[in-house]
């Protein structure tokens, strides 16, 4: 079922175990850099589902991360990066390098960073997590719905 007629997001029953059985979630299937380009890939797989990929780095390293497109799951595969508790990223687009957009000031210190579900710069339809690992905080905004705050486990 899409969400209010945008084919970026779509509403699924959980076939994850790490989201509670028969509750429905959130599926990103678009997400884009503020240059357009597609950072949903099928190089990372979580289930069913191909995985959204983006770069991570500190002064003093760079790699990627590839993370779940289901709502509230936060699994991710690393690549080429260790994660560090608490450690402040900086976001970027894996195919042209720019930082991705800081949107809001999360409730830990760190910062929203957007990805769009369109291939435009739309802050009516984003997707937002903090830069802070291990932080929780995501946000989807659909035509300028505020879809969710703050995913539980």
């Amino acid at each position: 079922m899409e969400l209010h007629g945008n084919k970026s997001l779509e509403v699924i029953h959980s076939p994850e175990n790490q989201i509670p059985a028969n509750s429905k979630v959130i599926v990103i299937k678009d997400c884009y850099c503020p240059n357009g380009h597609d950072l949903v890939t099928n190089r990372a797989k979580f289930g069913d589902h191909d995985g959204i990929i983006i770069g991570v780095g500190n002064p003093d390293a760079m790699g990627y991360i590839a993370l779940s497109p289901l709502y509230g799951d936060k699994s991710r595969i690393c690549i080429d990066y260790d994660l560090k508790e608490g450690e402040l990223l900086s976001l970027f687009c894996p195919h042209c390098k720019v930082q991705l957009p800081t949107y809001a000031v999360c409730e830990c210190g760190g910062v929203l960073v957007v990805m769009f579900t369109k291939p435009e710069v739309d802050y009516k339809n984003l997707v937002g997590i903090c830069n802070r690992v291990g932080c929780k905080h995501a946000e989807i905004k659909n035509e300028g719905q505020l879809m969710a705050l703050i995913s539980g486990e």
